[in-house]
């Protein structure tokens, strides 16, 4: 018993030093925030009389005739804390931008949470649009840039665009047929094709499981504009996954039994199985024509969610708008690692180094306020790389690196793999590889 005590007293004493290590920096954050910059919040319109919930917060030495340019983020998971008093914990990409001064403004897109309208997912972009009804995701951030560049005191008339997942999606979408303001996005893990390669389905494989539990929340109907979603699917009756699909059946049961025919998201899911106008019409690829922010795409070797969707997005741009200013950085981390703690591990593999410390600092912050604050050209390469293993960053002039060579990965018993095919797979004619 005495063992047991002690015990639980240094387990006791271990979360108590965990807390004190850990919110000392979360309030000297939030007490920058309060004492350097004012929020404001406003509803934007839109070309077609729709308004767009919008959080806003402005430098507090504006008042002294400083200018700063805009970071705008959009996102369809809410811009909370709602409420003029209520602030944000956390500013900007990271903290480094906010201690440097910027003008941050936060956007629900249209048809979630606060703004107004109907959500689509990934909303199909529209080329010629010939009426203020034909909108999308590209003309609401016109419309935002806009608004905020003649209306927001204190800015310096220039602006930049970042988000990571479905927000890295939005990023992208302000680079096609963009505002003469928008001088250089960010998109982050960007959503780039449903189906090919991004969350729902990776090379038209369906991710029941995740999706299934993303998309009960996510896709949930929102009759009027509302502060708090509706929650997702938790009555699983069990810890156990495979169980509950098991006894779920056939996917026809997820509507029969639990969405009753209500999610829009999943229905569309389930009516287009494989890749047909409905995929290829949201994926934003072919409209990378004559891009002109500057872009730099960035994403995670360990991405389970959005690995494809940043390749692709930086693919597309030197394809389809080879002259632009194009970048890709790709580290060693998981989804959104680059954004949150040191990025020196993942699990036991150590990296030597603190790599979204270094991205955050020598890549990120450098590369906007060279675009939107004229600071000295950081000379970035085209492209970034970490090389884990050796750990290392690596630069290139071009990716995939000249002289490269696609090779193929072969399947080998006890789990092995191999860029040599097994015997058996030859005297068969079978190559169970991947590349």
């Amino acid at each position: 018993m005495t063992q047991m005590k002690f015990l639980f007293t240094l387990l006791l004493v271990g979360l108590v030093q965990l807390s004190m290590a850990q919110t000392p920096k979360i309030n000297e954050d939030s007490v920058y925030i309060r004492q350097h910059y004012t929020k404001m919040e406003r509803m934007v319109p839109m070309r077609d009389g729709v308004k767009l919930f919008t959080s806003i917060y402005v430098p507090k030495d504006i008042a002294s005739g400083k200018k700063y340019p805009i970071m705008l983020n959009r996102t369809p998971y809410s811009v909370a804390p709602y409420g003029d008093t209520l602030y944000k914990t956390s500013l900007g990409p990271s903290m480094l931008f906010a201690r440097d001064g910027y003008i941050f403004v936060y956007q629900d897109v249209r048809g979630k949470y606060m703004s107004e309208g109907s959500f689509e997912a990934y909303r199909p972009f529209i080329p010629n649009k010939k009426n203020a009804t034909d909108n999308d995701e590209s003309s609401d951030a016109y419309d935002a840039i806009e608004w905020l560049v003649k209306n927001i005191e204190g800015n310096n008339g220039k602006v930049g665009t970042w988000g990571i997942s479905s927000p890295g999606y939005y990023s992208t979408m302000t680079t096609i047929e963009s505002h003469p303001a928008l001088k250089a996005a960010s998109p982050q893990a960007p959503v780039t094709d449903w189906f090919m390669g991004d969350d729902r389905h990776h090379n038209g494989a369906f991710f029941l499981m995740g999706t299934f539990a993303f998309i009960s929340g996510f896709g949930a109907p929102r009759p009027v504009p509302a502060a708090k979603a509706r929650p997702g699917f938790s009555a699983y009756g069990t810890p156990d996954g495979y169980e509950f699909y098991m006894k779920l059946g056939p996917l026809k049961n997820v509507n029969e039994r639990i969405f009753k025919g209500e999610n829009r998201i999943w229905n569309q899911l389930m009516e287009n199985e494989t890749y047909n106008e409905f995929w290829q019409s949201r994926t934003p690829v072919p409209h990378f024509k004559n891009v002109k922010p500057a872009v730099m795409v960035v994403g995670g070797w360990f991405d389970q969610e959005d690995l494809y969707g940043p390749l692709k997005a930086y693919e597309g741009i030197e394809k389809n708008s080879p002259s632009s200013s194009n970048r890709l950085v790709m580290g060693p981390w998981i989804h959104g690692g680059w954004a949150r703690g040191k990025g020196e591990s993942l699990g036991h593999i150590r990296f030597g180094s603190a790599t979204s410390e270094f991205y955050q600092k020598n890549i990120e912050l450098p590369f906007f306020n060279h675009h939107l604050k004229d600071a000295p050209d950081p000379k970035l390469p085209e492209a970034y790389i970490f090389e884990t293993g050796a750990n290392q960053w690596r630069t290139y002039d071009q990716w995939p690196p000249k002289n490269s060579v696609e090779k193929k990965l072969y399947f080998h018993p006890d789990g092995k793999l191999s860029f040599n095919p097994t015997p058996e797979s030859i005297q068969k004619g079978k190559e169970p590889a991947f590349n």
